[in-house]
């Protein structure tokens, strides 16, 4: 029988590839306020959980499950906003270091009713955890060039509306290092009539957030990113409430439950905006790239759920969250080409020291 701790680290290294990559797919595509994508992304998931449950030959269908995959779907929704308000550097900073935070505190001190964790080399733990930390501030210094790619896509085609004459359509654009709200680029693709965009669309719109007065956004962005921080830290501990109720279950039981609370709250947040809004914003071209990057996301997601029940919340959790960065860095630089130049890339070694001798220390204290 495969030791445990194996199945852990494989599950690590799933989780770690998968979530590195999973937004590669819809890179060079839009995806407007984000819930359409995030409702067929769940769809992916969904579809990977079924695979997952047919391969094992059982599931749970558990509440506790269907309460974690809806934690981990209010945060996701959190995110657009949050960039929108505080830019993607600060809001990356803030989420990203909070729920490794969280989750690491949640499995050291015993929070929320989880067992307290204890590893062999309790040093190597805590040293491991700083230096993922410390990783996280350096990639805050780096500055990327985006390409403008989506941007010369849909420029020429019939609708487009000036990026500052409507908010309907955001576009991501922006730096990692950005001290203020990103710059958001629109477009229609509505051919409904001769002006190419339908009256509703090209009128300006504005978002609750655009009317939040200017010296609050930092506030109310700030604000979101440790909600949806804490959201991300603790929306494995419902899963590991179930495992020590069931120590016998296997990681693959719960899974299901897990996807079917990301889908259902997708699902219910987009009817409701369909039902609110008279045009839902879904972009033809972007459906199957958000399915696969849905499919990569739900591998990559049942590598954490089993890294974290084999390795715990003080080792498999952290290792399974910061590992991505690694993978994303190295996109952006081989093949988007966004982190250029000899101080950005300096900086990038450096976080990556930093990364990797973290996720080294954290997967030994367990030896």
């Amino acid at each position: 029988m495969v030791n445990p701790m194996v199945i852990g680290y494989i599950g690590s290294a799933a989780a770690i590839i998968g979530f590195g990559s999973n937004y590669v797919p819809v890179k060079k595509y839009p995806v407007g306020n984000g819930l359409s994508y995030a409702f067929i992304l769940s769809i992916g998931g969904l579809c990977v959980a079924f695979i997952a449950m047919m391969i094992h030959g059982t599931f749970v269908f558990s509440p506790i499950g269907i309460l974690g995959g809806s934690l981990w779907a209010m945060a996701n929704l959190l995110i657009i906003p949050i960039i929108k308000l505080v830019g993607l550097g600060l809001g990356v900073l803030l989420w990203s270091s909070i729920g490794i935070v969280v989750g690491f505190f949640s499995g050291k001190f015993g929070w929320l009713g989880l067992e307290k964790q204890i590893v062999t080399h309790d040093w190597m733990n805590w040293l491991g955890f700083v230096g993922i930390v410390i990783s996280i501030f350096c990639f805050f210094f780096i500055k990327p060039s985006l390409e403008d790619d989506v941007v010369d896509k849909f420029k020429n085609k019939k609708g487009y509306i000036d990026p500052m004459d409507n908010e309907e359509f955001p576009i991501l654009r922006g730096s990692l290092n950005s001290d203020g709200p990103i710059k958001f680029n629109k477009y229609n693709n509505n051919n409904n009539n001769n002006n190419g965009g339908s009256d509703e669309s090209e009128s300006s719109t504005e978002t609750i957030f655009d009317k939040i007065p200017t010296k609050f956004k930092k506030v109310a962005g700030i604000s979101m990113s440790i909600i949806c921080g804490v959201l991300l830290g603790v929306n494995m501990i419902p899963m590991q409430l179930w495992k020590q109720n069931h120590p016998e279950a296997s990681p693959f039981d719960i899974i299901f439950s897990q996807f079917a609370g990301v889908f259902l709250f997708n699902a219910f947040t987009f009817m409701f905006y369909a039902m609110i809004k008279k045009s839902p914003q879904i972009y033809p071209k972007t459906v199957f790239p958000s399915f696969v990057s849905g499919v990569m996301w739900g591998i990559a997601n049942c590598g954490l759920m089993i890294s974290t029940q084999n390795l715990g919340y003080t080792v498999g959790y952290p290792i399974s969250c910061s590992g991505p960065m690694i993978i994303s860095s190295l996109w952006s630089v081989f093949y988007f080409h966004e982190i250029k130049g000899t101080k950005n890339l300096l900086i990038l070694c450096g976080s990556f020291l930093f990364l990797i001798s973290g996720i080294i220390l954290l997967a030994f204290s367990s030896f």
